[in-house]
């Protein structure tokens, strides 16, 4: 077991999470150890991987919870930076803080155990807090909370400023925000305190928020002058128009308003002009204040302070003493802010159009006196007997028909009336216009929503797929290991079971060795009559005939009775070659002496045959069973290692695939990005036609509410009375 003392290869993520599964190992530290980890569905420690470390959340025994940042990349001298860190932070009144932004750490050198070797860990105070990104998607729509976060974002950026920190990566993710609605600060790994004067950055910092003129060498309490512009920009432009987070803001996306893109190339930014063009005059100065500041070095971007923070029709400071000027070559790329014309404008207002008929004219003095002529000539006509009823009844409509028409003929040729159909004329021209971007803004729309369920499901899958790669790796791990505690375990009742052999084996080879030297000993005694009471040398020369000349050719006799009335017995010799031989002559009696005879030279024999195996023959025996022994032990050897193989085919099946996975997000993220950006370019483009739509519907209604003062019964009253 070593301890860290300079640059090394650090664990991954993954490694960190099999360290973590015991940690009543890894750790030293009293509160770590034996916390209990956040667990995924997999039951498995639960990591928020970042560029730089994988953080886990950790419950003491006593029930305290921690976050633990486990670096995956060395940073040199990084803990005397965070040292510095710790006592600059630690020595600040908490009274003079505007609020509880910082939370407390300890930078553990040799913190954690991992794959043999010692890591540091930087452990940190659990905040209950969501990210700034997350608390807009839900407050977004509550101008009045948004608005009084971003004034609390800048009192934040002054607490900063005042004691001479930069946090060096001020982004949605390290800016979290607390159930009463205030910030806390989160990952110092870059942060600038005044100790560290003279060092170089270790980290730029996220690219959608800092300026596209950050280098390594800056490194001053000047570093997040840009970002503290780009989200105070973002906060209050949500809490002006909150339709703007979900225009220029897509969901997970790492950014809030504005990305690097709009920073490095402001001429070609989709969303940038959205905000130059707004109708709050504060959001269009602050967006001006970003393109102008975009690369401008960092010691001359202008502090984001309470007092400089604009309100409606202030001033915005521009650029330090020093950048009162873009660079030459910006100044072609960028355009002086035009207000927007509204299309909805009609170039005659409804309230200038004619309420009433005036000036009459000939044709309308000459009407007026027609009309009473209309219908009083029938009339006269009629009364004077003149003309029949019918003729009568023709004239009325004849002369009321002519009146009608010549009616209709001067109210047409009234300046009054030709202005307002030529008002509505356009209006409905401008309708009709209007109705071709309203299709397409619901087509767009339309498509929105399918794209956006269609990323829904596509990241749900991948979320499916990253699963089951982790389970299908999990399974060949607890497989792997199973096999190899099954084969290890057969493998050492193998080992057990030498002893027992060996011994067995022994015997047997002492037993075949005393059995030669007996045998080898009676084949030198040979059958003699002398020896043999009853049996003559007629009947040995007879056993010689049939081989057996010595006590060790036949291992004893076997009577065999004849039955009958005589019930004869006879003995057969049992040969040493497994042989039984009938020889004329050996009955009962005969049969004991051999039998005797034999007993008595085995007995002699055995008392001379050696108790012990010659060493040589007992060295070979010894020798095979280390070797057998050491065989065993070499293949229990090889189970860990055929397991680790496996452990590590498995881990390269599951980064193979989850880099797979990765690559085809990124793939389908950057199709995503470029959709939704033709989404917002086509929503750009279209503008809003629903309120252009709105406006010239009000229009018609109105220009409508005016012709009805001008219909034809007012303008019969006109003709006659001249009003």
């Amino acid at each position: 077991m070593s301890t860290v003392r300079g640059p090394l290869a650090f664990p991954s993520g993954r490694e960190y999470q099999e360290a973590l599964q015991n940690t009543a190992v890894c750790f030293r530290d009293h509160d770590l150890r034996g916390a209990q980890p956040q667990a995924n569905k997999l039951g498995l420690p639960r990591p928020i991987s970042g560029q730089f470390a994988s953080v886990f959340s950790l419950t003491s025994a006593d029930g305290r919870r921690y976050a633990l940042k486990c670096f995956t990349s060395h940073v040199r001298d990084q803990q005397d930076r965070y040292e510095a860190i710790s006592n600059k932070l630690s020595g600040i009144d908490p009274g003079s803080l505007s609020q509880p932004w910082r939370i407390g750490f300890d930078y553990v050198p040799d913190g954690i155990l991992v794959n043999g070797s010692r890591f540091p860990v930087l452990k940190m105070d659990w905040v209950e807090a969501v990210t700034l990104s997350n608390w807009l998607d839900h407050h977004y729509t509550d101008s009045a909370a948004v608005r009084e976060l971003a004034e609390r974002f800048a009192q934040l950026t002054t607490d900063l400023a005042t004691h001479d920190i930069a946090h060096g990566d001020l982004q949605h993710g390290n800016l979290l925000v607390a159930q009463d609605g205030t910030f806390r600060l989160v990952d110092y790994d870059g942060m600038f305190v005044p100790a560290l004067n003279g060092r170089h950055s270790t980290e730029r910092g996220h690219r959608n928020y800092q300026s596209p003129a950050r280098g390594d060498d800056d490194f001053d309490s000047t570093l997040d002058h840009f970002s503290n512009w780009v989200i105070y920009l973002a906060l209050h432009a949500v809490a002006a128009d909150p339709s703007l987070w979900t225009r220029l803001h897509e969901p997970d996306g790492e950014y809030l308003l504005l990305t690097e893109d709009d920073f490095k190339d402001p001429a070609g930014s989709v969303r940038l002009p959205t905000l130059l063009s707004h109708t709050d005059s504060t959001v269009r100065g602050l967006a001006e204040q970003i393109k102008a500041l975009a690369w401008q070095p960092l010691s001359l971007v202008p502090r984001l302070s309470v007092a400089v923070a604009p309100t409606p029709g202030a001033h915005i400071p521009g650029p330090r003493t020093g950048a009162g000027r873009r660079p030459d070559w910006l100044d072609g790329h960028i355009t002086a802010t035009t207000t927007a014309s509204d299309p909805g404008v009609s170039a005659t207002p409804s309230g200038s159009l004619p309420r009433r008929y005036t000036h009459r004219r000939m044709a309308d003095v000459l009407l007026g006196l027609l009309l009473p002529l209309a219908v009083l000539t029938p009339s006269a006509l009629a009364l004077s007997e003149l003309i029949s009823p019918l003729v009568t009844a023709l004239s009325y409509g004849g002369t009321l028909g002519v009146t009608a028409l010549t009616t209709r003929a001067a109210r047409g040729s009234r300046p009054e009336t030709k202005v307002l159909r030529a008002h509505l004329s356009r209006l409905r021209e401008k309708r009709r216009a209007t109705l071709g971007p309203v299709r397409e803004a619901d087509q767009l729309k339309r498509e929105r929503q399918e794209f956006d369920a269609a990323e829904t499901a596509r990241k749900s899958q991948l979320t499916v797929a990253q699963t089951k790669l982790e389970r299908s790796h999990e399974k060949a791990v607890k497989t792997a290991e199973k096999k190899k505690v099954q084969d290890q375990q057969a493998i050492e009742r193998d080992i057990a079971s030498l002893a027992g052999q060996r011994r067995t084996t022994l015997d047997r080879a002492l037993a075949s060795y005393r059995k030669e030297f007996i045998d080898g000993e009676l084949r030198k005694v040979r059958l003699h009559e002398k020896e043999l009471t009853g049996i003559g040398r007629s009947l040995v020369q007879a056993l010689a005939a049939h081989g057996v000349r010595t006590a060790a050719d036949f291992t004893g006799i076997t009577l065999v009775s004849s039955g009958g009335r005589y019930n004869n017995v006879t003995g057969l010799i049992n040969t040493a070659d497994g042989r039984r031989l009938d020889i004329k002559g050996i009955g009962a009696n005969r049969a004991r002496t051999l039998e005797e005879w034999r007993g008595r030279q085995f007995a002699r024999v055995s008392s001379r045959a050696p108790s012990s195996l010659p060493a040589a023959r007992r060295q070979s025996i010894e020798a095979d069973f280390v070797r057998r022994e050491a065989d065993l032990s070499r293949r229990r050897l090889e189970t860990e290692t055929t397991a680790q193989r496996a452990r590590e085919d498995a881990g390269k099946k599951l980064r193979s695939g989850l880099a797979r996975l990765t690559s085809e997000d990124q793939l389908a993220a950057r199709h995503a990005s470029q959709q939704r950006q033709q989404f917002a370019q086509r929503a750009q483009q279209l503008g809003d036609p629903h309120g252009r739509l709105a406006a010239v519907e009000a229009e018609i209604a109105a220009a409508r509410r005016s012709a009805r003062a001008l219909s034809s019964l007012r303008y019969l009253r006109f003709a006659l009375i001249g009003r």
